[in-house]
């Protein structure tokens, strides 16, 4: 029997279920099926005590496989009550999904890295990824295996750290994420109170680009009858778009906030185009979704994002405004390049699957506890 712990905090924060936050929770629901035929048991770690109505626990509730362990105290958890907690489960390994480390840890620790973009980008861009930069190298520099979850990840670590990760992608449920129903879509959209729209998804901030999505789209939308919508919780660029939004009052754009996961299929499958043109992603899960949703897509060229849209999807320069604002028009008006994108979209987004993240996230922890 295998045992391993993981934290899972982050699965009960107050924080959207978007980033780290759904990486863990899909990757531990997939883990948990797995379980019994991969002879694991899996310890979740929580500083606090859940919530019996989070969502991000509903299919992760406590079984043979499955076991919850919860701080007696919060002071000093990090420090030393959950290295003492791995030693009373007789754990093999435990696992960090974000690179941030028990300061006492007795076995063997694997750390995800979503990326390294505090270290890639200029310091206006990643104000919040900096705060726990030192943090984060700490942790990496300190495990015994590193998890990337794309080959940029992977190749962030080597080149600023001089370490190797094992890469082992997210994926997209694809039962889950597919095109609505046209009653779905027509209740959407009549929420949105637009007809046509283009959609981009992702928490507002300066590294996803908002500002240069408006600005592009600003040079087009008197060519086409669609409307910009923007959905996502408000990071740190949030007042800067919404900023620029006030500024701006003729452009036909609208941010609409989170928008929550069971409400993401009708508003991905309602959309004739999605565009996320960050300047730097560790995945991009939202083009996966939207591809999966059978949306074209537009994409950044750079980044995991090329890496992980490869073919299905127009790919642009993200600096380069007028790149962006003339690859939005060919996507909304060229009808062959849509459907092309439509059916290479949801080839793509089918390879890409939960299950087969937790495969590879096994492999790691077995060729560490051998």
């Amino acid at each position: 029997m295998l045992r391993v712990g993981v934290e899972a905090s982050g699965l009960v924060s107050a924080k959207a279920l978007t980033g780290v936050k759904r990486y863990l929770a899909c990757l531990l629901e997939a883990l948990a099926a797995q379980a019994p035929a991969e002879n694991l048991q899996l310890y979740l770690y929580f500083i606090s005590p859940p919530r019996p109505d989070e969502p991000a626990l509903a299919r992760l509730q406590p079984s043979a496989w499955l076991r919850w362990r919860v701080a007696p105290v919060a002071r000093g958890w990090w420090r030393i009550g959950m290295g003492a907690a791995m030693l009373r489960d007789r754990l093999h390994l435990f696992h960090f999904p974000a690179p941030h480390m028990a300061r006492f840890c007795p076995v063997p620790a694997v750390v995800t890295v979503h990326d390294l973009a505090a270290l890639s980008l200029p310091p206006e861009q990643t104000e919040k990824e900096r705060r726990y930069l030192e943090e984060a190298l700490y942790a990496c520099r300190r495990a015994a295996g590193l998890i990337a979850v794309s080959r940029n990840a992977a190749d962030e670590v080597e080149r600023h750290l001089g370490l190797s990760a094992t890469v082992t992608y997210e994926g997209v449920d694809g039962q889950f994420f597919q095109h609505a129903s046209e009653e779905a879509i027509a209740a959407l959209r009549a929420q949105l109170g637009v007809e046509r729209y283009v959609l981009c998804v992702g928490t507002l901030q300066q590294r996803k680009n908002q500002v240069g999505l408006l600005r592009a789209f600003e040079r087009i939308q008197e060519r086409v009858p669609h409307t910009l919508i923007l959905a996502g919780g408000e990071g740190s660029g949030s007042e800067t778009v919404k900023a620029h939004l006030a500024a701006h009052p003729n452009v036909r754009a609208k941010w609409i906030g989170y928008v929550s996961e069971a409400q993401l299929p009708a508003l991905y499958s309602g959309a004739e185009a999605f565009a996320l043109p960050s300047f730097w992603e560790g995945f991009g899960l939202p083009v996966l979704e939207a591809m999966a949703c059978g949306v074209p897509v537009l994409t950044s060229n750079v980044s995991s994002l090329a890496e992980i849209a490869g073919e299905a999807a127009l790919l642009v320069d993200p600096r380069d405004e007028s790149a962006l604002a003339e690859g939005l028009l060919r996507l909304l008006t060229d009808s062959a390049l849509q459907e092309r994108l439509r059916e290479a979209g949801r080839a793509r987004a089918a390879q890409f699957t939960w299950q087969q993240t937790a495969q590879q996230t096994l492999a790691v922890y077995r060729r560490l506890v051998k």
